[in-house]
């Protein structure tokens, strides 16, 4: 607009006035208006080339800048589990083992059926197998364990998932803490065995579940320490990346602490499809859980469980191989009184956890403020993450996964 007005002015003048200053001989003021004249325009259209130049300049950092967040968002990976998370993770704990032993078991019927060896009609093969071969047998107690292994690594970089986020720190880690869960992992077994086994025991014996369960030999101390690695150590570590690591982050993002807890020891002990083996890993799993609630580091819920299944080998090593008892269960006394001194000693353990998670655990919980604010802002964030199918107040594919369990349950309890 300015740049059409001094155009307009200037060619008045140069029809009118500049004629006046010619014809009168003054040639300096004519000259000198006519510089300024055309140095306004030059001006005026610099400015508006300027102000173009800026605003397309603006235009094309801006959409550099967005296609940069766009592709953050894109390749950036989250530190933290959501629901859904849990749910996907749960089945492919149930179904992915079952399908790898399923075709381990096939492959190894079938090389050793190569071999010339034949099974007699009704014999439970991979039974016969396990006992008789050890290549067999060593590859089968931790094969599970491998394969939740493998769900853990790979699923981080499917879901576009930081392992980080599984919360394990070294550094964070203290000598207080590492001893007190050393201690819960063993009084756990201590405290709980003889209610379990001894009450318990005489429920199960009347249901007649299929107690046939594969165990790796315990005949020596070379034995002991096999069966400490593989089943002590093993699933120790493996369990826990993902039952209190994706598992129980993933729900504690949308339940809260308690219901996160019990739902996670109710998982668990529903994961392993036996129901002799689910009072004890409910219990077990909601220790777990709760350490790792206020704590924040699994390694605190990988070193419970490490020593829990220590202490249950270390036992059945000193009663089965040192003393010669064939039957534990007769271990247990259920007279009235044994009932009531197994009672009497869980009543003794709940009290002894329930004072190292109140005046132990909620003042370590204190000292990890960071990690509890880095936790709400994850939860911010799941909250903006795409959101699962609900059933009511549980994920859909949580639902699928307990139900699937739950058959599993029932047939081995059939079968």
């Amino acid at each position: 607009m300015s740049f059409l007005c001094i155009f307009s002015l200037g060619f008045v003048l140069q029809k009118n006035v500049l004629n006046y200053f010619i014809t009168a001989n003054v040639f300096c003021p004519a000259n000198s208006l006519i510089f300024f004249y055309y140095y306004a325009i030059i001006f005026c259209m610099s400015n508006k080339k300027r102000k173009k130049t800026k605003k397309t300049n603006i235009t094309v950092e801006n959409n550099q800048k967005a296609e940069i967040v766009s592709k953050m968002q894109t390749f950036q990976k989250r530190n933290f589990y959501s629901m859904k998370d849990s749910g996907i993770v749960y089945i492919l704990v149930l179904l992915i083992p079952l399908v790898v032993g399923l075709l381990f078991s096939y492959i190894s019927i079938s090389i050793v059926q190569s071999m010339g060896v034949e099974f007699a009609e009704g014999t439970n093969v991979i039974n016969k197998l396990f006992e008789d071969y050890l290549w067999f047998a060593i590859p089968y107690v931790v094969l599970t364990q491998i394969v939740f292994l493998c769900i853990w690594l790979v699923y981080h970089p499917a879901a576009k998932i930081s392992y980080s986020a599984t919360k394990v720190s070294f550094k964070k880690a203290n000598i207080k803490t590492i001893l007190l869960s050393i201690f819960v992992g063993i009084i756990c077994v201590l405290g709980f065995i003889w209610l379990i086994e001894g009450c318990f025991g005489k429920l199960f014996d009347l249901m007649k579940p299929d107690t046939n369960s594969l165990e790796l030999p315990l005949t020596n101390v070379g034995w002991l320490f096999v069966n400490l690695l593989l089943l002590g150590v093993v699933p120790a570590i493996c369990e826990e990346l993902l039952f209190r690591g994706v598992i129980f982050g993933g729900l504690r993002k949308s339940y809260s602490s308690t219901t996160s807890i019990l739902l996670t020891g109710l998982l668990f002990a529903m994961m392993h499809q036996n129901i002799m083996q689910f009072i004890y890993p409910f219990i077990l799993g909601c220790v777990l859980s709760a350490v790792m609630d206020k704590t924040h580091n699994i390694l605190y819920p990988i070193l419970i469980h490490m020593f829990n299944n220590f202490t249950t080998i270390i036992i059945s090593y000193i009663f089965v191989t040192v003393n010669k008892v064939e039957d534990t269960s007769k271990l247990f006394n259920t007279e009235w009184w044994g009932i009531i001194v197994a009672i009497l000693l869980a009543v003794v353990t709940c009290v002894i956890l329930w004072l190292i998670y109140r005046f132990y655990l909620q003042k370590h919980e204190k000292t990890e403020e960071n990690g509890s604010a880095q936790d709400e802002n994850a939860q911010v964030e799941a909250q903006t993450t795409s959101q699962p199918i609900m059933v009511g107040k549980i994920s859909l594919n949580l639902v699928i996964g307990i139900l699937l369990a739950a058959i599993m349950i029932v047939i081995n309890l059939i079968g």
